[in-house]
């Protein structure tokens, strides 16, 4: 059981004290490693000094200070009459603060040898926790202390300099490395722990956090002040994130902050076991270097191969494809001879066509002449009575203007006479009341004393004058608005009348526009007739020469006819080169198929010698734990190697321990194993084989598709000619067809139309053959 345990700054190093001894142990990745053991007690007390270079473990009522690294005893301080409850490190690691359940607090030179330098005694208190804080402007150290009299102590020059009531017990107090906050736990019997925070300097005022159901009796805070840590009899650990909330976290401030370390401390045989592994994985690296370039050697051969018979293959077909052109560029001769021959024929037919349309042209040109002097009689008798009627509204709008005129002369002399009749009424009344009050306020100042009554009746009658006139100078203010209203009103129709004199006046503008839009028009159409005579002309040089096209064009659909039979044949021949194509590519998905099924057997069989290789290591690794247990209880057991009697105590517990069942003896099987690397051998053989036979059969099926895409690609440039020349021929078509119904011709007529339906036939096969094509060089492709 562990009674007391500190950590070092570094975190390397940890000190356990157990019922029987204390113990120096190093913190390694996965275990911890026992390093020396001191003969105290029950020590339930123990630091690490700041620095990490002592540590102190109290002894009932004594403390013992050691170095760390040799565990060479520094000094024993003494002086407490009782056990020693805490233990407190100033900043530079010179002093140490001790507090016990004595009510002593003692503060000891450890630079001097443990010597005592400041105490401070109170009797009949139980201290139960002490801290130091070293003032860094004048290097003196102050003392505070809780105890079980519910106070906390401010202790400086062994003086008491401020004392502060926490109303409970207080077991533990922690100062934050930053001298900010200071962290109090309440050791209340059969009272909930909670956890206090006290500004520093203290002032009295804290916050507390409940957390503990029962007595919290550690708290500790880490270096950085980041995290608090509280402990208690309720058997709960629980860590608080320390935060400030008057000042937010800089980037400055995160940028200071020290990171954690990752260094980590090893055992000597860890690294040897690592380097053993490392160098195993070395060579298991190198065989499959080999084995790859091995394997990359054969590719590279396999390859070369088949580059020169692709050569030799490619080289063929290039000397047929420069045949294939030889003869294509002849072709093309011939077809520049026929089609010069049809270009003069054409230019005869558009000679023809230019006549007749010229002489069309001449017949409806004397129509728009008639209808051009129809037009101008109209627009000269339109234009007479536009006149008049403009006339006639002027005429009309200059009368009706004249009226609005006159009546608005008479209103506005009416209006002006009715105002200054108003104001002087107005100022008649003004004057009246004006003497009327002067009357009253003499009256009333004259005989105040003696009518007093009569007074306040006369002075009741007045203010109803008062009212009375009140009201009447409202209702002649009243009619004055409505006079104001009215004449505004007067204007606003006069300003309704001028803008409607300015939208006739902008009708006549656009009227006269009109005008001269449609002179301008009829100057245009002359214009546009002189062209459409000169277009009749080049019509009839283009009929003429149509006429001669039309005979190229019953010439070359003869020879067309002729061309397509050949065509159809190779159609078919190519149609049952692609039946075969898809044949040869169904066999060899059905090939790849069976491999796949193959090489999934085979994956299968290797997960399963994989989960066999996992099983064989996690039991390795149970025996390694076993091993590494068994020594840690050996090495207990050679600490009695000097006495007799608790070792063979300590030999029979390990016997019964470990040795269970007896030790048996596993011998190999000779045959089993022989079997093993056999069917090993042989499925690795048969992988490999697999393997080569997978990439044969995938570079074969790559050239045949490769094959099928160049066919196809031939295929396709073939169709697009035919439909180059289906098109072509469909548009001599079209103008043979032109040409034929302007001159009536009945058998030509039908003859054209049975070889358009043939040709549409034509094209819909093609179609029909293209999408057979394109089908397949997805499929191909796929």
């Amino acid at each position: 059981e562990a009674l007391s345990v500190a950590l070092h700054p570094s975190g390397f190093h940890v000190i356990v004290g157990f019922s029987d001894k204390l113990r120096l142990m190093n913190l390694l990745m996965e275990d911890l490693k026992p390093f020396k053991d001191i003969p105290i007690k029950a020590c339930r007390e123990c630091r690490f000094s700041n620095g990490g270079q002592y540590f102190a473990a109290t002894n009932q009522n004594q403390i013992q200070v050691y170095k760390t690294y040799t565990c060479e005893q520094v000094a024993v301080l003494r002086g407490h009459n009782n056990k020693v409850r805490s233990l407190s490190w100033t900043q530079d690691d010179a002093t140490l603060v001790s507090a016990g359940m004595d009510g002593a607090v003692y503060e000891y030179s450890i630079l001097r040898g443990g010597v005592r330098t400041s105490d401070f005694v109170a009797k009949g208190i139980n201290f139960s926790c002490v801290i130091v804080y070293t003032d860094p402007s004048t290097g003196n150290n102050t003392m505070y202390v809780v105890g079980s009299d519910k106070l906390l102590k401010e202790i400086y020059a062994s003086q008491v300099q401020q004392c502060m009531d926490t109303t409970t017990t207080a077991g533990q107090i922690v100062l934050s490395s930053s001298a900010k906050v200071m962290f109090a736990s309440v050791a209340e019997p059969g009272m909930p722990g909670e956890v206090r925070c006290y500004k520093f300097p203290l002032d009295g005022e804290f916050t507390s956090y409940q957390c503990h159901s029962s007595p919290a009796t550690r708290l500790r805070a880490t270096y950085d002040d980041q995290y608090l840590f509280s402990c208690g009899e309720d058997g709960c650990l629980f860590i608080f994130d320390v935060r400030r909330k008057d000042r937010a976290v800089s980037k400055r401030d995160k940028e200071q902050v020290l990171p954690m370390a990752d260094e980590i401390l090893v055992t000597r045989q860890f690294l040897e076991d690592k380097q053993a592994q490392l160098v195993d994985l070395e060579r298991q690296v190198d065989e499959l270097s080999n084995q790859i370039d091995f394997q990359l050697r054969h590719r590279d051969s396999y390859h070369k191969e088949k580059m020169a018979e692709l050569e030799d293959k490619y080289g063929q077909e290039i000397e047929q494809e420069r045949t294939k052109y030889e003869l294509l560029r002849e072709e093309k001769n011939d077809m520049e001879m026929e089609y010069e021959e049809n270009i003069k024929t054409l230019e005869e037919n558009h000679a023809k066509q230019t006549a007749e349309l010229e002489q069309s042209f001449q017949h409806k040109m004397l129509i728009e002449v008639q209808r051009y002097r129809k037009l101008a009689q109209d627009l000269a008798r339109e234009r007479k009575e536009w006149n008049e009627q403009y006339q006639k509204r002027i005429e009309d709008h200059d009368k009706v203007i004249a009226s609005m005129k006159a009546q608005f002369e008479q209103k506005q002399r009416e209006n002006l006479e009715e105002r200054q009749r108003i104001k002087a009424e107005k100022e008649l009344e003004a004057k009246l009341h004006n003497e009327t009050l002067r009357q009253l306020e003499a009256d009333a100042d004259r005989e105040i004393e003696e009518l007093k009554e009569t007074n306040e009746l006369k002075l009741a009658e007045e203010k109803d004058d008062k009212v009375r006139l009140r009201g009447h100078a409202g209702i002649h203010r009243k009619h004055h608005e409505h006079l104001k209203h009215q004449m505004t009103k007067k204007q606003e129709e006069l300003e309704s009348e001028r803008k409607t004199n300015r939208i006739k006046q902008e009708k006549i503008d656009q009227l006269i526009k009109d005008k001269e839009s449609n002179v301008k028009e009829i100057r245009e159409r002359d214009k546009t007739i002189g062209d459409k005579e000169q277009r009749i002309f080049d019509l009839k040089k283009q009929n003429q020469e149509l006429e001669k096209f039309k005979f190229v064009l019953d010439y070359k659909i003869k020879e067309l006819k002729a061309q397509i039979d050949p065509k159809d044949a190779d159609i078919a021949e190519m149609k049952q080169q692609i039946q075969a194509m898809d044949a040869e590519l169904d066999d060899y998905r059905r090939k790849n198929k069976e491999l796949f099924l193959q090489i999934s057997q085979l994956q299968m069989k290797q997960r399963a010698l994989t989960e066999e290789i996992k099983s064989q290591k996690s039991k390795l690794k149970d025996d390694l734990a076993l091993v590494r247990r068994f020594k840690i209880d050996l090495h207990d057991c050679m600490q009695f190697l000097q006495e007799p009697k608790p070792l063979k105590e300590q030999v029979a517990t390990l016997y019964r321990k470990y040795v269970q069942e007896g030790v048996r003896q596993v011998e190999l099987d000779a045959d089993t194993q022989k079997k093993y690397n056999q069917q090993r051998d042989y499925l690795e053989k048969s992988v490999e084989s697999l393997k080569r036979k997978l990439a044969k059969d995938s570079e074969v099926h790559r050239i045949d598709n490769m094959r099928i895409m160049s066919e196809n690609v031939s295929l396709i440039g073939e169709i697009n000619d035919l439909r180059r020349e289906i098109n072509h021929l469909r548009h001599e078509k079209d103008v043979a067809q032109h040409q034929t119904d302007g001159k009536g011709g009945g058998d030509s007529k039908d003859g054209l139309e049975r070889e358009i339906a043939m040709q549409r036939d034509e094209i819909v096969k093609l179609q029909s053959k293209l999408a057979d094509l394109d089908a397949t060089g997805e499929l191909t492709m796929q």
